[in-house]
């Protein structure tokens, strides 16, 4: 797996399992509207993210850039909004 970001509350940590080395942007019509999209780039497969909890005091101390690898493994179990639905392409890693 590889790190992606901290959460924003830095509670959790998400990972991916290709490293995402870019971003680009593009325009694209939606809803008859010219828009600015944002597209991960440097990725060649469908990926899959994971979710670690962590304490945020470890977050801080963590210096971890997008991409550094991380020895965890994902699960087939997905991550539940506060709702009980599970979020599309989010599983548990450890």
């Amino acid at each position: 797996m590889y790190f992606h970001k901290f959460t924003t509350t830095k509670k959790g940590l998400v990972t991916s399992t290709e490293p995402l080395t870019g971003m680009k942007t593009s325009t694209k019509m939606i809803g008859g509207v010219e828009v600015e999209v944002r597209e991960q780039t440097g990725a060649t497969g469908e990926i899959k993210f994971g979710f670690t909890a962590i304490k945020p005091e470890q977050a801080d101390q963590m210096n971890l850039s997008a991409g550094d690898e991380l020895p965890l493994t994902l699960t087939d179990k997905p991550v539940v909004d506060s709702n009980g639905e599970a979020i599309p392409n989010l599983f548990w890693a450890h």
